[in-house]
């Protein structure tokens, strides 16, 4: 393969016999740093590339059906050739080498996309512009339509909520080397056994329910004797 995308690795990952019929492709942790062959599959709509080490983009141009492309954890520092991707709506780029907000320009056109991705936290994956604070503000004003960014909500129903937590986050965060520098004893409020029940506890439990026993058969003992009072009344002659 020696890291070129090829016809008979398209082929065998899809199970089509023409690249023009294939509509999904999953070339996930393949070794590859060459596209190849891939632009002709003029049918592809989703794509998942990452995990490789492409660097150059240019021969996905002409696949203007496009709608997802997983291009994480690959070498690219350039986007050229995406920008013709008119129905590009998700786009992942998290664990790449894109230096600054610039690099996404060229991708302004994609009227259609709405997710983008270039930090994924739970995969330990992110991009060098990502380590500017304004980061976030400066792809929103880029991209008025996105919907989500590193998988949050930017806009729509939910985006509030997002803005709010972020703003709490990014103050938390502010503040972390101060609070880092303090030291703290923290010290249990209660003592340790006291969510264990104690040994008077429980002998008064049990001696609550032995005397509630006890009161019962007391009961159950006057209450047959004052019947046997009747039954006898009863059978004497008057």
């Amino acid at each position: 393969m020696n890291g070129v995308v090829t016809k008979n690795l398209l082929k065998s990952k899809s199970g089509e016999f023409d690249l023009e019929s294939i509509h999904t492709v999953c070339l996930i942790e393949h070794d590859l740093s060459d596209l190849g062959c891939i632009g002709e599959c003029s049918s592809l709509e989703r794509l998942d590339l990452s995990y490789n080490s492409f660097t150059k983009l240019l021969r996905l141009a002409g696949l203007e059906k496009l709608q997802y492309l997983n291009l994480a954890a690959n070498r690219i520092t350039s986007l050229e050739g995406l920008q013709a991707l008119d129905n590009l709506e998700t786009l992942n780029i998290s664990g790449n080498l894109i230096g600054g907000v610039e690099v996404l320009r060229c991708l302004t056109g994609l009227s259609k996309l709405r997710s983008l991705r270039l930090r994924d936290n739970t995969l330990g994956l992110s991009n060098p512009v990502c380590m500017n604070n304004t980061y976030v503000a400066d792809v929103c004003a880029m991209f008025p339509d996105l919907l989500t960014l590193d998988g949050e909500r930017v806009s729509g129903r939910g985006s509030e909520v997002f803005k709010m937590f972020k703003h709490i986050e990014d103050g938390l965060a502010a503040r972390s080397d101060d609070v880092g520098s303090r030291n703290y004893s923290v010290e249990s409020w209660v003592p340790d056994n006291f969510w264990e029940p104690s040994r008077k506890f429980e002998e008064s439990i049990m001696g609550d329910a032995q005397q509630q026993l006890e009161d019962l058969l007391s009961s159950c003992t006057r209450l047959s004797n004052t019947a046997d009072e009747k039954l006898n009344q009863l059978k004497s002659p008057s």
